[in-house]
């Protein structure tokens, strides 16, 4: 058994092992993620051979995603399948335990993956659930009445929509917690425009987009993707919604539903329109593993120091331990003069009693420590640092860029 990246001439091999594992019909789809994706290297791709054949293939999508007002480096993780021949063997396993070791190597600050199976399968492998809030909304027929906004509606046009919406979404999302950061390339590329990354429609004043909305209709209802939109056109929200909801009335909808917060203003506005009972929805699948926890920690340094220096708090000398991540242990550590640092362990710091699914919630900030302090393990002062660090925040993870 050989456990490696994929050399050229097995790309073949790996492409029809995916259409046998999830899609028969989907071959060049698959021959799209490798040769039409700006970030692939032929490393992203590792299977496991047995007497020259692909048994066992998993790909790497490497990103950039947002935690809090930080960008960290991820190693995402998909398309994991075996050979109904050779299933059972643990060849899937052994993949994913030298994948984590690769992501060591490579420099990723986290491992990130969406399964199709139960949970329980990454989970003996280190990978801990992240729950992601969503939404289920009734609406009635009589909701697709509308009122005159500033804005006009159109469908979007590649050639001449692009850009905007390129950059909408980056000052839509700039300090979004669980968005990834979209380079020009990234919207260009096969993989993401088959994912659905292109919008529906957008929102125009004067002809220029100021916002935009992702949605896809399946029969009754109506899944929203994504939406963006320019904060000093906040109304523009309105006109989007109205758009949706006149399709919903033309097509006899009865349920919108999205994979992101209620909490959303679009969602909001839309909900206080139909007057109906919003139904939330939670969502397991999204699954994280700490390749370096004193590194990725690192990277939120700046502004964590940012965040102390610009309050009016003042703290002493402190040191938090955080629980053990994926066997790994990180120490906070303040110096009571506006300076952070991250050690791997500190025998007076004063223990987070967090579980590990705990500690990503207040990471990404999903949770804020106010909800994570439910023992009142701490000191109040140790609270106050604590809140300041992880303030509670919506997390959002699109759809399109899940892979």
């Amino acid at each position: 058994m050989e456990i490696r990246a994929a050399h050229k001439k097995e790309l073949e091999q790996v492409v029809e092992l995916n259409c046998i594992a999830f899609n028969p019909n989907q071959h060049e789809r698959y021959w799209q993620y490798v040769k039409n994706d700006s970030s692939y290297r032929l490393q992203q791709t590792r299977v496991v051979v047995i007497n020259n054949r692909v048994v066992s293939t998993l790909r790497i999508w490497e990103r950039r995603i947002r935690i809090g007002d930080s960008l960290v480096t991820m190693g995402g993780i998909g398309g994991v399948c075996t050979h109904p021949k050779y299933q059972g063997v643990g060849y899937a396993s052994a993949l994913m335990r030298q994948t984590t070791e690769y992501f060591k190597t490579e420099g990723y600050d986290l491992g990130i993956l969406f399964t199709i199976i139960p949970k329980e399968f990454y989970e003996k492998f280190g990978w801990t659930s992240l729950p992601i809030e969503g939404f289920n909304l009734p609406i009635k027929p009589t909701d697709g009445n509308k009122k005159e906004t500033a804005y006009e509606i159109r469908d979007f046009n590649l050639e001449t929509d692009l850009d905007a919406v390129a950059s909408i979404y980056d000052i839509s999302n700039g300090r979004q917690s669980g968005t990834i950061s979209r380079t020009r390339s990234y919207w260009d590329m096969e993989p993401s425009r088959i994912r659905g990354i292109l919008p529906t429609v957008v929102a125009h004043q004067n002809g220029y987009p100021v916002g935009y909305l992702n949605y896809q209709i399946d029969e009754a209802s109506v899944d929203i993707r994504e939406v963006g939109y320019l904060r000093d056109h906040p109304d523009v929200i309105d006109t989007l919604k109205y758009h949706l909801l006149k399709v919903c009335e033309q097509q006899n909808i009865d349920t919108i539903s999205g994979m992101f917060t209620p909490k959303h203003p679009f969602v909001e506005r839309l909900i206080a329109e139909v007057n109906s009972e919003v139904n939330t929805t939670t969502n397991t699948n999204m699954m994280l593993y700490a390749v370096s926890l004193t590194t990725l920690l690192r990277r939120f340094v700046v502004d964590w120091e940012s965040k102390i220096a610009d309050s009016d708090e003042s703290f002493p000398q402190l040191a938090v331990k955080f629980p053990i991540v994926n066997g790994q242990q990180a120490v906070v550590r303040y110096d009571g003069n506006d300076t952070v640092q991250i050690i791997e362990d500190d025998t007076d710091a004063i223990k987070l009693e967090l579980s590990e699914e705990y500690f990503w919630r207040l990471l990404f900030g999903d949770i804020g420590w106010e909800h994570a302090n439910i023992s009142k393990s701490v000191s109040d002062e140790i609270s106050r640092f604590l809140d300041l660090l992880f303030p509670k925040r919506d997390v959002i993870y699109w759809y399109p860029d899940r892979y």
